[in-house]
């Protein structure tokens, strides 16, 4: 029985160096297609560096559906006067802005595109935060959370934006609703938005808690490579990308 035991303990060990052998191999595998689509003709949304998306990578935090805009309200709550919920209509209906701006990412690409949107101040004139409001906590769809403050939101160049180059935003790029800060790091331009909560006091975001990212997010001096020029490095100052 003793020897029969060892057999099966064996063949048991066997079996699960072969089934770590081909996890190991699985997650190899993802890691070398990383760039295909899983997404596009499927009720879900996430990364993707494919086909458009080429000049404009995509990163969401997790996979998730696909935002039904009729179905979609954005819920303003936490330290303001007049809490409420607003329809996509609502919000495309205050006054429109739009830019020209460049999103860097902290992975070291960058790309530029034309948004449009309105100002945060139009949305906290309806809704009045509190004076001890410091900043706001953005809930997204893919649960991702990010924290902006009043400053950041309230800098001319940065838009709620509902828009891009001419179009509505497309489920990749953050329908219905997104931040563009060009002066923060992607991570800090929260999309898919479905909740905006003031708050007293900074707090932490998905990546910089995980990551070695600060919470602050401005973009440092460095170096860029711009998608839409291949790539090719170009030296950056810090701050917003204004020179290409």
């Amino acid at each position: 029985m003793k020897n029969r035991l060892t057999r099966r303990q064996w063949l048991s060990r066997q079996l699960k160096s072969v089934a770590a052998l081909f996890t190991l191999m699985a997650f190899r595998g993802i890691a070398r297609g990383q760039d295909r689509d899983y997404f596009t003709g499927t009720d879900f949304v996430g990364k993707n560096r494919t086909g458009e998306f080429r000049n404009f990578y995509i990163n969401y935090w997790k996979p998730h559906r696909r935002i039904e805009a009729q179905e979609w309200t954005l819920e303003v709550a936490g330290l303001c006067r007049q809490p409420r919920r607003f329809s996509l209509a609502e919000l495309q209906a205050l006054p429109a802005r739009e830019q020209v701006s460049r999103l860097k990412c902290v992975e070291c690409w960058s790309a530029k595109a034309r948004w449009a949107g309105f100002r945060f101040a139009q949305l906290e004139a309806l809704v009045r935060p509190l004076e001890q409001a410091r900043g706001v906590l953005f809930h997204c769809a893919d649960e991702y959370v990010e924290y902006l403050p009043l400053e950041t939101l309230r800098h001319p160049r940065t838009l709620m934006v509902t828009h891009m180059n001419g179009s509505p935003l497309s489920d990749e790029h953050g329908f219905p609703l997104r931040v563009i800060a060009p002066m923060k790091y992607g991570y800090k331009n929260p999309k898919a938005i479905l909740r905006l909560e003031f708050v007293a006091a900074e707090v932490w975001g998905t990546w910089s808690k995980i990551g070695p990212y600060s919470a602050d997010g401005t973009i440092l001096p460095g170096t860029d490579h711009p998608l839409e020029y291949n790539k090719q490095p170009r030296r950056i100052p810090g701050g917003e990308i204004t020179h290409y």
